[in-house]
């Protein structure tokens, strides 16, 4: 059996790395990026099984990275993360192709729930 792979993209380098210690804590292996550019940039290096990513970034965000991951083709499951109220964003993230939406500060048993949904499509 293969131990899922998540990555996390967001610019919050503690919220970043605290994610990816919370995947680790439950048996998936986890890298953070800080960029989508830089996920994009180390893709070709891994298969990933989830990706967890801020909406908002400097450069790239999540929507953006939804968008290019499948104009690649890469078919990788997007749970979405934001700490913005917009009330239309719950609708453009479904309509990109995200998996999930969470608004910060969010359950961890929402991502883990978000996770455990992505590993079963």
């Amino acid at each position: 059996m293969t131990i899922p792979f998540v990555a996390v993209v967001d610019d919050d380098e503690p919220l970043c790395s605290s994610l990816v210690d919370l995947m680790r804590s439950v048996g998936y292996r986890a890298e953070a990026f800080t960029s989508a550019e830089t996920l994009l940039t180390s893709a070709g290096r891994f298969t990933l099984d989830c990706i967890i990513a801020d909406v908002h970034m400097p450069g790239m965000g999540g929507l953006d990275l939804i968008r290019e991951l499948q104009q690649q083709g890469i078919a990788t499951p997007v749970i979405l993360i934001t700490a913005l109220p917009d009330k239309y964003l719950d609708d453009e993230a479904v309509s990109r192709g995200a998996l999930c939406l969470l608004r910060k500060p969010f359950e961890t048993s929402s991502l883990l729930d978000c996770i455990e949904r992505s590993l079963v499509r």
